[in-house]
């Protein structure tokens, strides 16, 4: 009977209004691949250029939720923060590296790429990434960035607006690679505090200038 219980609260989800996902109750009562499938099934749902779909209200979820918790500093330079509920910490954890991926690559890509005005705080959900293969995509996206540094025309900013989900005709502003690149490079050098990635990158892999 209980299993049945569970297995309603997901099939009653409503998929195109994700808005009103309670993250919190799916994540600590059901079956993490069970909520990763509906989470992913989302995404075939809500394919509007500007619309979130529910992989992106998570992490949207679990950054209000590190938001609410406390410091966590493995380096001054580098302070982020961690839930207080580890449980849920721990679980969300696991759908970010295990149950979600390759889906949510893009979604992180996105949300570290739009996030302009408090990128430091980027660090709150680069402290739940573990995947080795989510690290090399964010540095592959860094390396997608510097080339574009140098690019002298209006398409200096299409890589940038791409991963943002922006539109062409957004405010370029808000899309300079190299602004894009330094935002990449915070995040890559905490993620080799964090473990080793010396395999992936280096730190001279990182420098902008030689």
């Amino acid at each position: 009977m209980k299993k049945i219980i569970k297995s309603d609260i997901l099939e009653n989800i409503n998929l195109e209004k994700s808005q009103l996902i309670n993250f919190e109750k799916i994540i600590k009562n059901e079956s993490l691949e069970d909520v990763a499938d509906k989470l992913i099934e989302s995404t075939f749902v809500e394919q509007h250029f500007k619309r979130k779909d529910a992989i992106d209200r998570f992490l949207e979820f679990a950054f209000s939720r590190i938001q609410a918790g406390s410091f966590y500093v493995i380096n001054m330079a580098y302070p982020t923060k961690r839930m207080y509920d580890k449980e849920l910490e721990e679980k969300i954890i696991k759908l970010i590296n295990e149950y979600l991926y390759p889906e949510i690559v893009l979604r992180i890509l996105k949300f570290f790429s739009r996030n302009i005005h408090n990128s430091d705080t980027n660090l709150y959900i680069a402290n739940l990434i573990e995947s080795e293969s989510i690290i090399k995509s964010v540095y592959d996206t860094f390396k997608l960035f510097q080339k574009d540094i140098f690019v002298y025309s209006e398409k200096k900013a299409l890589n940038v607006k791409m991963i943002q989900q922006f539109s062409q005709q957004s405010d370029i502003s808000l899309s300079i690679p190299l602004d894009a690149c330094a935002r990449f490079k915070y995040v890559l050098e905490f993620f080799a505090i964090k473990q080793n990635v010396s395999h992936i990158y280096t730190s001279d892999d990182l420098l902008l200038a030689s």
